[in-house]
């Protein structure tokens, strides 16, 4: 494993999701009691883009406290998670040991890693992108770990989302934020948590939006063939106010589907 110099950004982002970390994992959001009676934590978008996961291995890049990773091990996999964040990867381990199953977890910044092996499946999944300045060096990660044939599923928010001002309150279309990338990244000095709005943190976060195409042009320049992609109207937060519940509980859309909420990416290594 490799790890670089901390820069600003990645510093204080560290800093936020070791803070996060906590709240997130006492939260009903992840249900922490629900899967320790057996539940998953992984929906049917994630569940369908990897497939049967069991007897193969499957690095998890940017898993947070294990859930994610915890779950495809408990269908059968081999799973390796990996997060930035020392809190993080700490709460996993302790997870792994308390609930017995056989998932690893190394600390590591995503554009950083080398594990020294390859992987059948690499996975990512819902709030990853937006943390990383460059995504040709999370693509070489990904190229790097897996091995001739393996599969790569990543599972995202649409990026149109980030342009919207997400002010509580608001309740129609009002840009805030570039679509297209300038660089610096959108810096917000209170970030809180998704968990609960109205909890202060007091910490900044450093985010920035990936188009479409520069998600696609990272991978196939990275050498992996992309075998499929897709756009979905659903999306398993409120990232916007005026989202309404789906039919599928614990997702939301927008009234009338106008646009796409997430997309699908899934490649493969010739």
């Amino acid at each position: 494993m490799t790890t670089t110099a901390h820069a600003p950004w990645l510093s204080a982002n560290e800093a936020l999701w070791d803070a996060r970390v906590p709240l997130h994992a006492d939260s009903d959001w992840y249900d922490l009691a629900g899967f320790r009676a057996g539940g998953l934590a992984l929906d049917h978008i994630e569940r369908a883009g990897v497939g049967d996961p069991a007897g193969r291995s499957l690095l998890h890049l940017q898993c947070h406290f294990g859930l994610g990773t915890l779950s495809w091990a408990r269908l059968g996999a081999e799973a390796v998670g990996v997060d930035f964040s020392a809190a993080a990867v700490g709460r996993a381990r302790a997870l792994a040991a308390e609930t017995g199953l056989p998932a690893r977890f190394e600390q590591a910044e995503v554009g950083a890693l080398d594990l020294g092996r390859t992987f059948d499946v690499c996975f990512t999944s819902w709030g990853v992108l937006m943390w990383l300045p460059d995504l040709t060096a999370w693509a070489r990660t990904i190229a790097r770990h897996l091995r001739p044939g393996g599969v790569f599923f990543l599972a995202e928010g649409h990026p149109h989302l980030f342009v919207w001002d997400d002010e509580p309150g608001k309740d129609g279309y009002r840009p805030r934020n570039p679509y297209f990338r300038h660089g610096a990244p959108v810096v917000d000095e209170e970030a809180g948590t998704y968990v609960d709005t109205s909890a202060t943190l007091g910490l900044p976060q450093y985010r920035w939006n990936h188009p479409l195409s520069e998600v696609v042009s990272a991978l196939a320049g990275a050498g992996l063939r992309i075998t499929g992609m897709d756009e979905h109207p659903v999306l398993p937060w409120q990232p916007l106010p005026w989202l309404v519940p789906a039919d599928r509980p614990g997702f939301y859309r927008i009234p009338g589907d106008p646009f796409p909420l997430s997309f699908t990416v899934t490649a493969t290594k010739d």
